[in-house]
C-alpha cells in the first residue's frame, strides 16, 4: 500500500482565488485544509495586474492557513478553453496527436503553434462494430499556460498538472453518478461570468459547451431604480448581491421576503428576463445535444458553483426545465481532516470550491493542459541522442565497461586464488605431521585395545580350567589344550 499523498487543487477563474488541500491516505480521501478569497473586481480584465494579485493572494492563504503541501493541479475553465468530444476513425497511434491538433484549428483563435492539448480515449462500447473512437480532448494557449505558471511560481508552489473543469466535476460526483450509471445526466457548474454544462451518458463525458452567463447576470438585472411608499430607492450592483445572497431570488410575490422598502413584485419583474435566459440558454444546449447525438431527454441535473447557492434558483431551473435539479453532496465518500479549521464556515462555501476539489482529486489522470517539454521532460534529449551514431557510441562504451567489470572480477579471483595456494604450501609440512601423530595415535589405540583383550582373557582362564576340571572324567587325560578367541581344542586320552 503507497504511503499518503497529499496535493493542492487550485482554481484561479474570473478573480477568485481557491485553494484546497486533499491527502489520500489508506483508509481514504481527507480534505485537510482550505482557503478563499477575491481579488479586487476591478482587476478581472486588466493584464499582468490581475494575475500579481492572484499570486500575492495566494501566497498569503498558504502562509495564513499554514498550508504544507507544496504540488499544485490548478482547473481551467471559460472562454480560454477549448474542450471537445472527437469521433475518429482510421487514425493511427501516431498520427493521432496531429490529427487533433488541427481539428482544433478549425476553431481556436490563436495560433494553432500556440496551442497546448490534450485527450484520452473514451471506452468502447460492448455492442461497437465499426473502428471509430470517441476521444475527449482540450486545448489552451501558451500564453494562458504562462499565465498560471507565473501565478504558481510566485506563490512559491510546484504546478503539477492543468485539468479542464468537466473533468474535475466529473471525479468530484463520481458516487453520485454512479448511482444513475444508465441515465444521462448533466453536471452544471454556474459561476460569476460562465456556467459551465456536460452532460454524461453511462458516466462518460459526451457533450461540453461554455455559456457567458453566470450569477453576475441575475445582480446586474437587479440593479436599477425601485418605486416603493417612501420613494424611490436606486438598487446599485453590491446592494443587488446583498439582495440576493440574503434573500435569493423572487419568484413568488406572496410568498417572497421583502427587503426594507423594496416591493417583491418590482424585484420579480427586473429579474425575470436574467433568469429566463438562463433557462433558454440552457434549454437550447440540452436541445442541440439531442440533435447532435439523438439521444433522449436529460434525466438529471447536478448544479454546483457559486450561483447555485442563490436561494429559490434551483427551483426555477427544477420548473422551468421540466428536470430535477439537485445539488448534490461534495463530499460524500470523503472526509475532512480532525484539525481542519473552521469546517462550519467551508461547510457554506463548499459549492464554490467543488472544482479546486475536483482537481486535487482528478490530477493529471485524464487531461493535462501543460506543454509536452514540461510534461515529458526527458523526450527531447531521448529524441536528440537515440541516433544511430550514438547508439553505436554507447553499445561499444556499454560493451567496454561489461569487459572492465569482468576483468577485474578475474583479477580479483586469481589474486584469491594465489593467496589461497600460499597458504596451503604453508601448511602442507604441519598437515603431513598431523598425519604423523594421527597414524601413531591410531597405532598406539590399537595395541591398547589388544593389550586390554588379552588382559581380558587371561583374567577369565583360571576360571575357564576349572571348567575344564570339573567337566572332564577322571580317566580322561588332556595331552593338549589350544585357547583361542571364543574356542576352546583339546586333545587328551581316555
Amino acid at each position: 500500500m503507497s504511503k499518503s499523498r497529499s496535493i493542492l487543487g487550485i482554481d484561479l477563474r474570473v478573480n477568485s482565488v481557491k485553494v484546497v488541500e486533499i491527502e489520500q491516505r489508506k483508509d481514504g480521501v481527507f480534505l485537510k485544509n482550505w482557503g478563499l478569497t477575491e481579488v479586487p473586481y476591478s482587476l478581472v480584465d486588466k493584464h499582468p495586474q490581475k494575475q500579481e494579485a492572484q499570486a500575492e493572494t495566494l501566497r498569503q492563504l498558504i502562509l495564513t492557513r499554514k498550508i504544507k503541501s507544496k504540488n499544485a493541479v490548478v482547473v481551467v475553465g471559460g472562454g480560454e478553453v477549448h474542450v471537445r468530444l472527437l469521433t475518429l476513425a482510421g487514425v493511427s497511434r501516431a498520427e493521432l496527436a496531429e490529427v487533433i491538433k488541427w481539428k482544433f484549428a478549425e476553431e481556436i483563435t490563436f495560433p494553432v503553434e500556440e496551442a497546448i492539448f490534450d485527450f484520452y480515449p473514451l471506452p468502447r462500447s460492448a455492442a461497437a462494430l465499426d473502428e471509430k473512437n470517441d476521444y475527449i480532448a482540450a486545448c489552451i494557449s501558451r500564453q494562458l499556460y504562462q499565465e498560471i505558471e507565473q501565478i504558481i511560481h510566485q506563490a512559491g508552489l510546484n504546478l503539477a498538472a492543468i485539468t479542464i473543469l468537466p473533468d474535475a466535476l466529473q471525479k468530484v460526483f463520481e458516487f453520485e453518478t454512479h448511482r444513475g450509471k444508465d441515465k444521462i445526466i448533466s453536471l452544471m457548474y454556474m459561476g460569476k461570468r460562465t456556467t459551465n454544462i456536460s452532460i454524461l451518458k453511462d458516466r462518460n463525458l459526451e457533450f461540453n459547451r461554455e455559456l457567458s452567463i453566470g450569477g453576475e447576470n441575475i445582480t446586474l438585472a437587479m440593479c436599477g431604480m425601485v418605486v416603493s411608499d417612501k420613494g424611490k430607492v436606486e438598487i446599485n450592483p453590491e446592494k443587488a448581491e446583498e439582495i440576493k445572497l440574503e434573500y435569493g431570488i423572487p419568484l413568488d410575490c406572496e410568498k417572497s421576503h421583502k427587503f426594507a422598502d423594496m416591493p417583491s413584485s418590482q424585484l420579480q419583474a427586473m429579474v425575470r428576463p436574467a433568469l429566463e435566459r438562463v433557462q433558454d440558454e440552457i434549454t437550447r444546449t440540452f436541445e442541440y445535444y439531442k440533435g447532435q447525438t439523438g439521444e433522449a431527454a436529460i434525466n438529471k441535473i447536478l448544479i454546483t458553483g457559486g450561483s447555485s447557492m442563490t436561494i429559490n434558483l434551483i427551483e426555477f431551473l427544477s420548473q422551468g426545465l421540466g428536470i430535477p435539479v439537485v445539488s448534490p453532496a461534495i463530499m460524500d465518500g470523503r472526509h475532512y481532516d480532525k484539525k481542519l479549521a473552521d469546517k462550519p464556515a467551508l461547510e457554506r462555501v463548499l459549492p464554490r470550491l467543488s472544482a479546486a476539489i475536483g482537481a486535487a482529486l482528478v490530477g493529471d489522470e485524464k487531461i493535462n493542459l501543460m506543454p509536452e517539454e514540461v510534461k515529458y521532460w526527458w523526450r527531447p534529449l531521448t529524441r536528440r541522442f537515440i541516433k544511430p551514431q550514438y547508439l553505436a557510441a554507447i553499445f561499444a562504451v556499454f560493451l567496454l565497461l561489461l569487459y572492465g567489470i569482468f576483468w577485474w572480477q578475474a583479477q580479483s579471483l586469481q589474486k584469491e586464488l594465489a593467496l589461497a595456494e600460499k597458504k596451503l604450501n604453508e601448511y602442507k609440512p604441519r598437515i603431513a605431521s598431523m598425519a604423523l601423530i594421527e597414524k601413531a595415535a591410531i597405532s598406539e589405540h590399537n595395541k591398547q585395545s589388544a593389550l586390554k583383550a588379552h588382559e581380558a582373557q587371561r583374567a577369565k582362564l583360571p576360571k575357564i580350567f576349572e571348567d575344564i576340571s570339573r567337566l572332564v572324567p577322571e580317566s580322561v587325560f588332556i595331552n593338549a589344550l589350544n585357547l583361542d578367541q571364543g574356542e576352546l581344542q583339546l586333545w587328551g586320552t581316555a
